[in-house]
């Protein structure tokens, strides 16, 4: 089996916005990867509710983001929701938690149903960040590497580059869960990544 982890997101206040628990996901030295599978129960801060797709999150370390890309229960690509975030350096494929301090910008990347197999990419929550840097000194000194972040993410995100790279089009199973790490990780080797 996988071993489970605890994500949390924070805000810069402290105040802890979601936690969800997922599965340590071995498949690179390079980024860490948590699987959830649907089902999983969501705790954010306005409430609880259980995810309806299957997830897979990528941090890598000393990264301006966090990715966080759905899969409808077949395993095909649904959306990706790209998190600009503080660089954290202590994320680990051994932790039972990874933590990372939400910066309130977001890239939204999802199938555009009106091209076949194209993307429709979009930016959001630019006032809430304002409003958090009026109040929190740290977020309006991280303003120009956010704002740089969200900017390369959504350029990425347009022609799959970048972070983009590693991420399949199509999981090749959805039960990683039931998984050893070497099943895993030999499910995983061979998928086209992009889309």
């Amino acid at each position: 089996m996988l071993q489970q982890a605890e994500i949390r997101k924070m805000l810069v206040s402290g105040d802890q916005w979601g936690a969800w628990q997922g599965y340590q996901l071995p498949v690179s030295d390079e980024y860490v990867t948590i699987w959830t599978p649907l089902g999983t129960a969501m705790h954010w801060k306005p409430g609880t509710w259980i995810a309806n797709r299957h997830k897979v999150s990528y941090f890598w370390n000393d990264a301006w983001y966090t990715l966080h890309i759905s899969y409808h229960p077949d395993g095909s690509f649904s959306d990706a929701y790209c998190d600009v975030v503080l660089p954290t350096s202590t994320y680990s494929s051994t932790a039972s938690e990874l933590i990372y301090i939400d910066l309130y910008i977001d890239v939204v990347a999802r199938v555009n149903v009106v091209e076949q197999n194209g993307i429709e990419v979009y930016t959001k929550d630019h006032e809430v960040f304002n409003r958090a840097a009026a109040r929190y000194p740290i977020v309006e000194q991280s303003r120009k590497q956010a704002y740089e972040a969200l900017d390369r993410l959504a350029e990425d995100a347009k022609d799959w580059s970048g972070p983009f790279t590693v991420i399949p089009k199509h999981l090749p199973r959805t039960d990683f869960e039931t998984l050893t790490p070497a099943e895993a990780r030999a499910a995983w080797q061979g998928m086209n990544s992009g889309l």
